[in-house]
């Protein structure tokens, strides 16, 4: 009993600042909460392990999928560019500044997802915690 109390109390703990912040939703902060009341305390830096790595993969599949889908080629075109003129004169000359182009509107990953797949990984996939070293 006093396991799960410690987990949902740590689950909620973990997540306190980024939702203050502006980070996550309440929603993710209970839902990690659930999950550390459901787990334990001990699987629970595990699960946010695998849940941040998720939450990554998540961000990358988003912006690429955005950028391509609204500016088609152009994107990965002017990516490139951008890349190779800063390595050709070894970062003198750089890109557009990426505030402006930042500016359009910031978009949201689905934590509660990334939440989800980090505790099927840490829980059926590393449960003894070799691969996270924890």
């Amino acid at each position: 009993m006093y396991n799960s109390v410690l987990g949902f109390v740590l689950g909620v703990a973990l997540l306190f600042v980024p939702f203050a912040l502006g980070w996550v939703g309440a929603g993710d902060v209970k839902y990690l909460g659930v999950v550390g009341c459901l787990l334990g305390f001990q699987c629970l830096p595990r699960v946010l392990f695998y849940s941040c790595l998720a939450g990554g993969l998540l961000a990358v599949g988003f912006v690429t999928y955005n950028r391509t889908s609204v500016d088609g080629v152009s994107f990965l075109r002017s990516a490139w560019l951008e890349c190779k003129l800063a390595i050709l004169t070894l970062g003198r000359v750089l890109p557009q500044a990426v505030a402006p182009r930042a500016s359009k509107g910031s978009q949201t990953i689905p934590w509660g997802v990334a939440i989800g797949a980090g505790t099927i990984v840490a829980y059926y996939v590393d449960s003894q915690g070799k691969w996270a070293g924890f």
